[in-house]
């Protein structure tokens, strides 16, 4: 359940990614509604603004990927199926984020909504997995 949601996210993801890159990089953002825009942007910054390089995201999705093994293979805390399957969606957004750093440089975030900052489905996965997955903890 874990790797099949992860597989879903980093395909979901991507696939967005690309057809924005090939249908929003020369042009202006398409307006969905009065607050729902598609763009496409390259985010360069890491966690609050900072620049980031490839060396540090590695080492901290590594160590957040076994922390979070250890704690799936330990059983007593994610045993609901929608927990498994949520951690899966922030473990896949999290991993196709990394991808687009060590093969982009950046980020590619495709979705505004009103005031927030622009985001992709990499990190709706993110957000919405470890809130569900929280919600489901035993």
């Amino acid at each position: 359940m874990l790797l099949t949601s992860a597989a879903c996210v980093i395909f979901a993801d991507q696939l967005t990614k690309m057809l924005s890159a090939r249908l929003l990089a020369d042009r202006r953002p398409l307006r969905l509604s009065s607050h729902v825009h598609l763009c496409y942007a390259r985010n360069t910054f890491g966690l609050g603004g900072v620049p980031s390089g490839r060396t540090a995201p590695l080492v901290l999705w590594g160590a957040a990927l076994v922390t979070l093994l250890l704690i799936i293979w330990d059983g007593r805390f994610f045993q609901h199926p929608a927990a498994r399957a949520a951690l899966g969606a922030a473990l896949g957004g999290a991993a196709s984020n990394l991808y687009d750093r060590c093969r982009r440089d950046a980020v590619i975030d495709l979705v505004k909504v009103g005031w927030w900052p622009v985001f992709n489905l990499a990190d709706v996965g993110i957000s919405i997995g470890a809130i569900t997955a929280i919600w489901f903890i035993r």
